[in-house]
């Protein structure tokens, strides 16, 4: 590499390495697998090209339905960018890991512990 060509920074991903619609839509917190990326680029296309030759929509769909499409995923993005910065800044909750936060103070279920707990000495076939 000679002086006046720039080599990617540390860190960096270089330009090539990441599929063009991650990078059109410049995607940071979600990254579609190859499948999901051809549902919603091509599948889109293909979805509005039926209905255009199928006389279902007009020809704006060619256009309207893709960048739809697209920009419902970058929403989806934002939003997961969203809900993970608000994870790291506030209460996470009851874990897995603590049972008894899923709990109310009497030890009854949050959500009202309507059913009845199983006595271990029969069957439940037998209650």
């Amino acid at each position: 590499m000679t002086a006046t060509e720039s080599s990617p920074r540390q860190g960096e991903p270089e330009s090539g390495s990441r599929p063009i619609y991650p990078r059109l839509l410049r995607l940071r917190h979600i990254a579609p697998n190859a499948w999901q990326r051809a549902v919603l680029g091509e599948g889109a296309l293909a979805a509005a090209v039926l209905l255009v030759l199928a006389d279902l929509a007009s020809a704006w769909t060619l256009l309207v339905l893709p960048v739809a499409v697209a920009g419902v995923v970058k929403a989806h993005d934002v939003l997961a960018g969203l809900l993970a910065t608000q994870l790291t800044i506030g209460d996470e909750g009851p874990t897995v890991d603590d049972p008894e936060a899923w709990y109310e103070d009497e030890g009854e279920p949050a959500d009202g512990g309507e059913g009845e707990p199983a006595d271990e000495g029969e069957p439940a076939d037998q209650r």
